[in-house]
């Protein structure tokens, strides 16, 4: 938590509430830090899914009618229920890293992207607040970058970055829709090392200290 506050310059709003995780996943309702717009100061809590600012039931049923984990950055000039949160409602989601994987020869190999000066790295993300109260959150993906290439062939995409320099400009409401595309757009500042891990990773029921340790896979 004090690794967090220091690097983005703002203290839990909720400081007893949160708690650090190995790894988070998004497959049950899971609550994540973020920096908002409305309260850039502030490091608030939010539900990794995005619902709608009107929507009163249940967040599992609506990540199985529409998964909103993650959403294209490329969508967002869309007329869709959440371009609104891209113009009025964006954040930045602070994590060690994330996964990325690849198929070879009939099996998936993880690996564990993170800042190479070993920092935060500020994902983008946008944000809708409910009508109780409650902030939920989606992350941004967008196209691959360099370091990313060749340790991603599932997708084409991944998170998109926001670069610490920008960090303010991203939260400004006076930073306009093409802008914020802009910041956006790769390649960013930010350094990546990509590193594989062991395949314990898609064993939803293990999460240990250790787990996110280099791990050499045997050539073949």
């Amino acid at each position: 938590m004090k690794e967090i506050e220091r690097d983005v310059n703002a203290l839990f709003k909720y400081p007893n509430l949160y708690t650090p995780q190995v790894v988070i996943s998004g497959l049950t309702e899971v609550s994540i830090p973020i920096i908002t717009m409305d309260e850039p100061e502030a490091v608030s809590l939010a539900i990794w899914g995005l619902l709608p600012s009107s929507f009163n039931d249940d967040w599992e049923l609506f990540q199985k009618l529409t998964n909103t984990l993650t959403i294209p950055a490329q969508k967002i000039k869309a007329d869709t229920w959440y371009h609104d949160s891209f113009k009025n409602r964006r954040c930045i989601i602070p994590v060690t890293g994330f996964f990325t994987s690849v198929l070879k020869n009939g099996e998936i190999y993880p690996y564990h992207v993170s800042s190479k000066n070993g920092g935060i790295l500020y994902l983008a993300g946008i944000y809708t607040i409910l009508d109780d109260g409650f902030i939920t959150c989606s992350l941004l993906t967008g196209p691959l970058e360099k370091e990313v290439i060749n340790y991603q062939n599932l997708v084409d995409y991944m998170p998109s970055i926001i670069d610490h320099d920008d960090k303010y400009e991203w939260l400004s409401g006076s930073t306009n829709v093409e802008r914020a595309v802009e910041l956006l757009q790769p390649p960013h500042k930010t350094s990546l090392d990509v590193r594989p891990i062991a395949k314990n990773l898609f064993n939803q029921d293990i999460s240990y200290d250790s787990m996110l340790k280099p791990y050499e896979y045997p050539e073949s």
